[in-house]
């Protein structure tokens, strides 16, 4: 039986334009709303993605929280 990481890719894809326009946001330090499954929300500035997370920074006096790529159902930028 195959494992379930087999199927993900090893190096992130920046060819994507999902890809580059995150690394867009991340550039310009964009504030952004992401809607996760089961219905949170959540704000912030995203620092930093791989292949399975995203890093988003919601005030500087807290750490920054992980958010897997596959719990998110959308994400908006916040102009």
């Amino acid at each position: 039986m195959q494992s379930f990481f087999e199927n993900r890719p090893t190096r992130l894809d920046t060819s994507l334009p999902s890809v580059r326009h995150i690394q867009e946001l991340i550039r310009t330090r964009t504030v952004v709303s992401l809607s996760l499954v089961g219905g949170q929300e959540v704000e912030g500035v995203i620092k930093w993605q791989d292949v399975h997370y995203l890093a988003l920074r919601q005030n500087a006096n807290q750490p920054l929280m992980m958010v897997n790529r596959e719990a998110i159902t959308v994400l908006r930028a916040l102009l």
